[in-house]
């Protein structure tokens, strides 16, 4: 993060997968890091702490991303305190219902869409005017792999819907210099304790020996498009592998 610090609200980055990485890894690149959580507020605080004690800048929020009302005290809260935000990381999405098509809940399913979408859609008319006034914003969010899909089907269809909102949302969002882009992993494994996800984002020994895909190196990936470096880089999907 070059100049004044950005502003970085980080949905969904209590728990112990991609989001605290990628929050821990904002705030190492000099990022104001809102966590967002919807329950986990003891997790939440010790990331926050976790921050402040390395001289970073963080606050824990709660709020329901998949409602309007819940996005909205997001933002506002985020607001009250910085002022503006300049990149905002969408990751909670669908559940996981493993039916075939044959055996499908409907009703199952299309909640799956719906809330891979509402985060964004609530989002976005939230975010978006301030970045385009500033003509400097990120919006990224995290989907699956395009190619290495899970075995359930209603999953990929919601993944497959931000993945499409997200990118048909980024030329115009490019008009006013902010990027928007897909980060796409396969399958991660969770990171247990927090010491471990900080030894990863400090590139100690665990990140050195690893042998596979972590949520550190998805939230490198989300560094890189925050940052300076990546510009220009808008409308596409990153994707990672695991080596299995």
């Amino acid at each position: 993060m070059e100049q004044e610090p950005r502003v970085a609200v980080v949905t969904g980055a209590a728990g112990s997968g991609m989001g605290r990485s990628i929050a821990l890894t904002l705030a190492r690149e000099g990022a104001r890091v809102v966590v967002n959580y919807l329950s986990s507020a003891e997790s939440a605080g010790a990331i926050v702490a976790q921050i402040e004690g390395r001289g970073g800048a963080a606050l824990a929020i709660q709020a329901d991303v998949f409602t309007p009302t819940g996005c909205q005290a997001l933002v506002e809260a985020t607001l009250a305190r910085w002022g503006r935000i300049d990149i905002c990381i969408i990751g909670p999405g669908g559940g996981w219902h493993p039916e075939p098509p044959e055996g499908l809940d409907p009703a199952a399913a299309m909640e799956d869409v719906r809330q891979e979408l509402a985060p964004l859609y609530h989002l976005m008319p939230l975010v978006l005017p301030g970045m385009l006034a500033r003509r400097w914003g990120r919006l990224i969010g995290l989907a699956m792999h395009p190619a290495k899909l899970s075995p359930a089907y209603a999953y990929n269809v919601g993944k497959a819907a931000r993945v499409q909102a997200m990118l048909l949302a980024a030329e115009q969002a490019w008009r006013g210099q902010v990027t928007v882009n897909v980060v796409a992993p396969g399958p991660v494994a969770h990171i247990e304790y927090l010491a471990t996800a900080v030894e990863l984002c400090d590139h100690g020994p665990a990140w050195q020996q690893r042998a596979n895909i972590t949520p550190q190196d998805v939230a490198e990936g989300v560094a890189f498009l925050c940052s300076e470096a990546g510009r220009f880089a808008t409308g596409g999907v990153l994707p990672y592998l695991f080596a299995g």
